[in-house]
């Protein structure tokens, strides 16, 4: 490798190995890890905000049993509001968390092939 490819030498000497095909399987093999662990944090956070968005529920179907005024009827309507925004943020998540895995799936197939040409 030259002296132009310095991010490239630096992988290099990390790995231990100068060959173009072990650098580059090593450039996959930490992508995919990186995008597993962005998977893994979007399912914990998918499951944080379904538990918020369970506490919230189970506090509308108690205030729809109290007796109706318009203060309670406002009060419901912003919390039935931050459900729907809570169900949002969960859709906008596990699809996050699944493109997080198509590429990881993806880095992956890279780097296996990487590994069999060596």
């Amino acid at each position: 490798m030259t002296r132009r490819l310095s991010r490239c030498l630096s992988i290099a000497k990390k790995i231990g190995d100068r060959r173009v095909d072990k650098v580059l399987c090593a450039i996959f093999e930490r992508e995919e890890r990186a995008y597993m662990d962005a998977e893994k944090n979007y399912n914990e956070m998918v499951e944080e905000v379904e538990a918020r968005r369970e506490y919230r529920h189970g506090l509308i179907v108690e205030l729809m049993k109290i007796e109706r005024d318009f203060v309670l009827d406002e009060c419901l309507a912003v919390l039935r509001a931050a459900e729907q925004e809570d169900f949002a943020e969960i859709s906008r998540l596990i699809m996050m968390g699944h493109s997080a895995a198509l590429r990881a799936g993806e880095k992956g197939r890279i780097a296996r092939k990487l590994r069999k040409l060596a």
